[in-house]
């Protein structure tokens, strides 16, 4: 069985071009694959600006944050964290993590496993899209703006704006059921 890509017609029209209640101009600026230096400085001033000090270990954890590509736990950050500076611990993790939160560095991501887990927000999309396959518990990261656009379309319908959107889909590899071989599954 083969799938075929397709657009959604919402790609084409303006997201606030739907009849619902009139949005107020909020200004944005588009963060496309911002650098991990632009993104530790964008950290830090939001902790100065919060009043937080800005430690060497606040500095460590957020550039070991930077660091991830993928989905990590507060004791993966701890490790990698580590790998920078072997003083730091698991409680100044957990007491970094909300900061990194609120700052809007990282976002939590609902992967159904035993621990709270986290990703880089290199972009500005509040969204969180990850197909978490059944067959090997790996995850992929998906980008789709037509998903974005739906739910708010939906949300205004509704008389809501959204704040945050989180996708998760478990699903089964075709490719190992049909051909039972998958190329994204590790050796």
């Amino acid at each position: 069985m083969s799938f075929e890509r397709t657009e959604c017609i919402l790609h084409e029209i303006s997201p606030w071009s739907f009849a619902t209640r009139k949005q107020p101009e909020v200004p944005t600026r588009k963060r496309s694959k911002i650098q991990p230096d632009t993104l530790v400085q964008e950290a830090l001033n939001y902790l100065k600006a919060g009043g937080f000090r800005v430690t060497k270990p606040r500095e460590v954890i957020v550039r070991a944050a930077i660091a991830f590509t993928d989905p990590f736990n507060a004791e993966d950050l701890l490790g990698k964290a580590r790998e920078l500076d072997r003083l730091i611990s698991l409680a100044t993790v957990y007491r970094t993590l909300p900061m990194l939160l609120n700052s809007h560095l990282i976002r939590e991501v609902e992967l159904n496993r035993e621990h709270r887990y986290y990703e880089v927000n290199r972009e500005q999309s509040p969204a969180a899209f990850h197909i978490v396959c059944t067959d090997c518990n790996q995850v992929f990261q998906v980008q789709d703006d037509c998903i974005t656009l739906r739910e708010r379309f939906l949300a205004n319908s509704m008389g809501f704006k959204p704040s945050k959107l989180n996708v998760r889909i478990e699903a089964s590899c075709l490719d190992l059921h049909e051909k039972r071989t998958c190329p994204r599954r590790p050796n």
